[in-house]
């Protein structure tokens, strides 16, 4: 996506969330306990009331040349949102404890430590009100938290 694609999306996006993009990143790797994963990431963006993250289509690709596979799975657009009010938790733990949750389709996850955060994969856990349970591998996580926790605050 070049500069000028990337511009028209974020007005795409703005005009249809009906007010302007205060936030956003991307996830290079995500999961929703019970629902879904993406080993290859999401689009995560906010207005300071909403969180809102979307995927793409991904054609496989090695060293950017665009490879065929014999089983492709038909692609579904995933576009999920929450209130920034509906955060109750904003947590590091390890990539491999989230995936271990995902597979058994519940929290088995608990805060990294020290010693996890120098050795292994971190990725963060939100938690919402409803249950649900959010694991993303962010760019910046420490960003992403002081804005959530703004954004909650000022709902």
């Amino acid at each position: 996506m070049d500069n000028n694609e990337a511009i028209a999306f974020i007005k795409e996006r703005e005009e249809k969330l009906g007010s302007r993009i205060l936030y956003r990143t991307y996830s290079t790797w995500y999961g929703r306990i019970g629902k879904e994963k993406r080993e290859y990431g999401v689009f995560l963006y906010s207005d300071g009331k909403v969180f809102i993250y979307e995927d793409f289509e991904r054609t496989p690709q090695i060293l950017g040349i665009p490879i065929k596979t014999r089983n492709k799975e038909k692609y579904e657009k995933l576009e999920v949102s929450f209130p920034a009010a509906a955060i109750n938790e904003i947590t590091r733990v390890t990539k491999r404890s989230a995936e271990i949750s995902l597979y058994n389709g519940k929290d088995l996850s608990s805060p990294a430590t020290l010693f996890d955060k120098a050795l292994r994969a971190i990725v963060t856990k939100v938690v919402l009100d409803n249950g649900d349970v959010l694991f993303f591998e962010l760019m910046d996580p420490k960003q992403f938290e002081k804005q959530a926790w703004e954004y909650k605050e000022n709902s």
